[in-house]
């Protein structure tokens, strides 16, 4: 009885180790990229950066609605005088300030009671140099430059 069940264990492990064997030649996992992953991971990722640009779209759309909505303080015209330097014309009310803008730092130069540019007038904004000018000129050498 002995050789029997002995032939019998001898056959089992042979049959395991044959489909041992097969497995282990046999790939367990598929592709990592197939055709069809590839495709949706790129739908995925354009969906996402379109979700992106839709929200910051509506967030910028939302600030400039809110924005100008009631305020009486608007930038009117700027200009550039140095790498980081500008001369901005700023509209408070019924008051225009002309201010020097540098890295850290935003000093008062004139303050005009009436405005001497009109928001509304485009052609006056992009001569914005000349008025500057014009302006500096009547002040008869007064400077308020700190």
């Amino acid at each position: 009885m002995i050789p029997r069940i002995t032939v019998l264990l001898v056959g089992l492990l042979a049959a395991f180790f044959v489909s041992a064997s097969e497995t282990l030649n046999k790939p367990a996992i598929e592709p990592v990229f197939s055709g069809t992953s590839i495709v949706q991971v790129v739908l995925s990722l354009t969906f996402v950066i379109v979700l992106i640009y839709a929200a910051a779209w509506y967030i910028r759309r939302m600030q400039l609605t809110t924005a100008g909505a009631g305020q009486s303080m608007r930038v009117i015209s700027a200009l550039s005088v140095g790498s980081r330097e500008r001369v901005v014309l700023v509209q408070i009310g019924e008051e225009q300030l002309l201010l020097g803008v540098a890295p850290g730092r935003v000093n008062l130069l004139r303050q005009f009671d009436s405005p001497i540019i009109n928001s509304q007038d485009s052609s006056l904004r992009s001569s914005f140099s000349k008025i500057l000018g014009d302006a500096s000129s009547k002040s008869n050498g007064e400077s308020t430059v700190s």
